[in-house]
């Protein structure tokens, strides 16, 4: 459902600049299936909520480059529904999807492998998570020390200030980010 962005390539390995304004599902499969022999990814453009359980269950393995902790809560919970348990109480290993989830926040990147049922899951580990950054306000007008302080005044004062586009800032458009 989304566009790639010139914002997009500083942290997408997988977008080039003639790129930019395509579909990222599109552009993401046919890189993937370009470099990786008999590699067969097949982008699909609901939003992940939007499909049912027949859907993940079709899949031997998830790979996840999802932007919110809420949606990374929610492919988890799904992959965890689709765990099928024996009379004993195992867990029937076919029914695990491996779920690589990966992602940026700020400056930093992550990646992980989480084997449902298996290893610990997001729900579980919710506090590996950076939390929010805030600075005080008068770090940020008065003494701002870091390129971060210039982006959170700009965020917090300026831009409310002068609205330039009447909306909220959206970090993925390129008018946005070149009036911060």
């Amino acid at each position: 459902m989304d566009t790639i962005d010139l914002s997009n390539l500083n942290r997408q390995f997988l977008f080039r600049r003639k790129d930019i304004g395509l579909s990222k599902a599109e552009v993401a499969a046919e890189f993937i299936n370009s470099r990786i022999i008999g590699c067969n990814v097949v982008p699909h453009f609901k939003k992940i909520q939007d499909y049912d359980e027949s859907f993940y269950r079709q899949f031997h393995i998830v790979i996840s480059g999802l932007d919110s902790v809420v949606a990374r809560r929610w492919i988890n919970g799904m992959l965890l529904s689709l765990l099928c348990y024996d009379e004993n109480g195992e867990l029937d290993q076919a029914t695990i999807i491996p779920l690589v989830d990966g992602g940026t926040e700020g400056f930093k990147g992550n990646a992980r492998v989480i084997l449902p049922g298996v290893t610990a899951c997001i729900e579980c580990t919710l506090d590996l998570y950076p939390p929010q950054v805030t600075y005080p306000l008068c770090t940020i007008a008065n003494t701002p020390r870091l390129p971060e302080h210039c982006i959170e005044y700009v965020k917090v004062i300026q831009w409310p200030k002068e609205n330039p586009f009447e909306v909220a800032i959206d970090g993925d458009d390129p008018n946005h980010i070149n009036w911060i």
